[in-house]
């Protein structure tokens, strides 16, 4: 009987460790986050914010022009560090990729793309970049960053 209470009373404690650490997973990603890179010439100024309540909001500016807006939900496997995602018409992000938080930077790599990562900086979204953007729809043409 003693041994029956130990396991029931062992996995409750895991759970609620893996529900802890979930939990701070979702606080140290929750958040604004700035990655802005130069590949072949062309500029990429990517904005993201992630809420603790499961959705996303993002601007991306590529090249000249304006910035294009774009929400969505998304999911954090806690136990596997992998985090997925919809756009608001349901669309998938492009890949699901593995979390690392450190501090003030995020990075993300593609688990379906090998050698795929961008690392983001903890940074405030410019009120400008909020109020300026355009809501992208799939018409648009403009591929979307996640």
């Amino acid at each position: 009987m003693k041994r029956i209470l130990y396991m029931i009373a062992a996995t409750l404690i895991a759970a609620v460790s893996c529900e802890k650490e979930g939990a701070r997973m979702m606080e140290d990603l929750s958040g604004d986050w700035h990655y802005t890179a130069t590949e072949n010439g062309v500029t990429e100024d990517i904005w993201v914010s992630f809420d603790r309540s499961g959705t996303f909001e993002m601007y991306q500016k590529i090249g000249e022009g304006p910035y294009w807006q774009s929400e969505g939900e998304f999911t954090l496997d806690a136990d596997a560090m992998v985090l997925s995602g919809v756009y608001s018409d349901r669309t998938p992000w492009k890949y699901t990729y593995k979390v690392s938080v450190g501090g003030s930077s995020l990075t993300l790599t593609a688990v379906e793309q090998e050698g795929h990562s961008v690392t983001y900086a903890r940074e405030t979204i410019p009120a400008q970049v909020r109020q300026m953007s355009l809501p992208l729809t799939k018409s648009e043409g403009v591929e979307l960053f996640l």
